[in-house]
């Protein structure tokens, strides 16, 4: 049977949708332990206070916990410009119990100026930790899991019941895409420069590389010299990976 803190305190979120999933997230052991990130953690991932001796009861746990979101809930709400369904309070609950930064964090940015979507989609940007052993920056499945249940959560109806589309239009295609076709008129920029001044550089320009010149030179206000293209071609290339990586790695 799944443990759940005691369901008669006085929760700040609803419990269902908001604690049930925050402490199933975050699991409750009551002897302290190292979290991935290093932090000392006991309880339903708390660490205030916390350190390698640290032994709790499974009712001070449940208190501690409650005590937590109820802090967090004020926060959160003195944070909103625009005041949180509850589902979207506790995806925003969720979100600063586990993430420090959550005040300046594009979601409660996109969440005051009414842009629910954005702001759905900015609990993804959050799903780092550093690693204490090798001081690198990893992306963990955990936390990859949990802003995206939280961002479920954050656009869920008051009433629960979410239209949904039974026809869904396909993905686009990377031709279609303005950064990729941009990537591209960079490069095929700068190539058709670089060409037209290797061609005078040793004196095979024909006519047509002599006139794409013109247009670059002339027409777009591209000054002469090799700088600039080599920067197009750059640019272009990186635009076209940066967004083939994108897709590859589904982030859009």
């Amino acid at each position: 049977m799944k443990l759940v803190p005691f369901q008669s305190l006085a929760w700040s979120i609803d419990y269902e949708d908001g604690v049930c999933f925050i402490a199933e997230a975050e699991g409750c052991r009551l002897i302290s332990y190292l979290c991935p990130a290093g932090r000392w953690s006991c309880g339903w991932g708390e660490t205030d206070g916390v350190g390698p001796n640290t032994r709790w009861t499974q009712e001070y746990a449940d208190q501690r916990f409650c005590d937590s979101l109820a802090e967090r809930t004020n926060a959160v709400l003195e944070a909103c410009t625009i005041e949180p369904t509850m589902h979207q309070l506790s995806a925003m609950v969720s979100f600063a119990y586990n993430y420090g930064g959550w005040r300046t964090s594009t979601v409660i940015k996109a969440h005051n100026r009414k842009d629910f979507l954005s702001a759905s989609r900015a609990f993804g940007l959050v799903n780092e930790y550093t690693d204490p052993v090798t001081k690198t920056r990893k992306v963990s499945s955990g936390l990859t899991a949990r802003r995206a249940w939280e961002a479920s959560l954050y656009l869920k109806p008051a009433d629960g019941h979410m239209a949904m589309p039974q026809e869904v239009v396909p993905q686009t295609t990377l031709v279609k895409s303005p950064i990729a076709a941009s990537g591209v008129v960079a490069a095929g920029t700068g190539v058709l420069s670089l060409v037209a001044q290797a061609g005078e550089t040793f004196g095979t320009v024909n006519t047509t590389l002599k006139n794409a010149k013109t247009v670059l030179l002339e027409t777009l206000g591209i000054p002469d010299g090799w700088f600039l293209p080599v920067a197009l071609v750059a640019a272009g290339i990186a635009a076209i990976w940066y967004r083939f990586k994108q897709r590859f790695m589904g982030w859009v």
